[in-house]
C-alpha cells in the first residue's frame, strides 16, 4: 500500500514538472537598445512596454532593456521616453526559448514657441545702474542720481554738484567753482544741449533754478576730451531730466501764503487807494460840479 501511494505522488511531481517546462518553453526574450535618432545617444529610463500586457522594461545606463517571459507569437512595442515622441515598433516575432533583439530609435519632440522680446529699461535714477555706466566709459565722469539726491535731503542742481569732489560753492555767488575755476570757465547743459544764461553778467545759469522734483542725474565732466567745447577748463555740468514712463501725465501744485501783519496794522495809503493799492472809483460827475463852483467864485474874486 504504502509502496502504490509513493508512485502516485512521483506521478504527480513528474506531471507537474513537465507542465510547467512546457510552458516555461513556450516563452521567449525581447532585448535591444534604446537611443537617440539624431545624437545616437542612449535614452536612460527609457521605458519599453509589450501591448496589451503589463510586461515592460526599463532602459539601463546605457540603453539596454531586457524584457523576459514573452509568450511566443508577434507583439507590439511601445517605447516612450520624457520629451521625445513615443515610438510604437510592430510585428515583434517572439520564438520560444529565443532572444529577439530590438533596437528602438526616438526622435525628440519639438516645441516651436513665438519669438519672445524682451524689453527692460535702465533706471539711471540709481546708484547701481549710474557705477556701472562709469564703469563702463571712457571718460571719467562723476554722476549723481535722484535716489542720492533724495537720501541726503538735496533741494536743486546747485547743492547736488557740491557733493562732487573738487566742487565749492561760496554765499552770495550764483555758481559753482570747479578747481577753483569760477563761472566762464564752465558749461551748463540740459540733456547734452546747452542753456542760456538768464543774467547777462554770467555765462552759466544758476542751477538753484533745478529743483530735484525734475532732476534724473547730473553728471559732472572735468576731462578735457575732443567731443567737449573748446571754451571749457573746469567742468561740463549735464543735468538730465526726468523722463515720462507712459503715455500722459498730469499735475496740479497750488501754494498760497498770508501775512497777518497786513490786516492788523493801519499802513500809509495813497489817498483814494485800497488795501489792495487799487485807485477806488470816483463820482466824477459831483467832482467836475465842485470844481466849476470854484471857478465861478473865483471868477467874481478877480472882477
Amino acid at each position: 500500500m504504502n509502496q502504490i501511494n509513493n508512485l502516485l505522488r512521483l506521478s504527480l511531481i513528474s506531471v507537474f514538472f513537465f507542465s510547467f517546462s512546457a510552458i516555461f518553453a513556450q516563452s521567449g526574450t525581447i532585448k535591444g537598445k534604446i537611443r537617440d535618432a539624431k545624437t545616437n545617444e542612449p535614452l536612460i529610463g527609457a521605458s519599453v512596454l509589450v501591448k496589451g500586457t503589463a510586461n515592460g522594461a526599463a532602459a539601463d545606463l546605457d540603453g539596454n532593456f531586457v524584457i523576459n517571459n514573452i509568450t511566443a507569437g508577434t507583439h507590439t512595442l511601445i517605447a516612450s521616453y520624457v520629451a521625445y515622441q513615443t515610438v510604437t515598433q510592430e510585428g515583434v516575432v517572439v520564438e520560444s526559448t529565443k532572444e529577439t533583439i530590438v533596437d528602438l530609435l526616438m526622435n525628440s519632440d519639438d516645441i516651436n514657441l513665438q519669438e519672445v522680446e524682451v524689453v527692460a529699461r535702465a533706471n539711471r535714477e540709481s546708484e547701481n545702474i549710474l557705477l556701472l555706466e562709469q564703469k563702463k566709459a571712457l571718460v571719467a565722469t562723476q554722476t549723481v542720481g535722484a535716489r542720492e539726491l533724495s537720501r541726503k535731503g538735496i533741494g536743486d542742481a546747485q547743492a547736488a554738484v557740491a557733493q562732487v569732489s573738487g566742487i565749492s560753492r561760496q554765499e552770495g555767488v550764483k555758481n559753482v567753482f570747479v578747481r577753483g575755476l569760477g563761472d566762464r570757465y564752465n558749461v551748463t547743459l540740459l540733456n547734452g544741449f546747452p542753456i542760456p544764461s538768464e543774467d547777462p553778467e554770467y555765462k552759466n545759469i544758476a542751477l538753484e533754478f533745478f529743483g530735484t522734483d525734475v532732476i534724473q542725474n547730473i553728471a559732472v565732466n572735468k576731462v578735457f576730451s575732443g567731443n567737449n567745447p573748446g571754451d571749457v577748463g573746469g567742468a561740463i555740468i549735464d543735468i538730465t531730466s526726468k523722463e515720462l514712463f507712459g503715455d500722459r501725465s498730469f499735475g496740479i501744485e497750488v501754494e498760497g501764503g498770508l501775512n497777518s501783519t497786513a490786516f492788523t496794522t493801519d499802513f500809509y495809503r495813497q489817498h483814494g487807494s485800497d488795501y489792495f493799492g487799487f485807485q477806488t472809483p470816483r463820482n466824477l460827475p459831483k467832482e467836475r460840479s465842485i470844481l466849476k463852483t470854484a471857478l465861478i467864485r473865483s471868477s467874481y474874486m478877480y472882477r
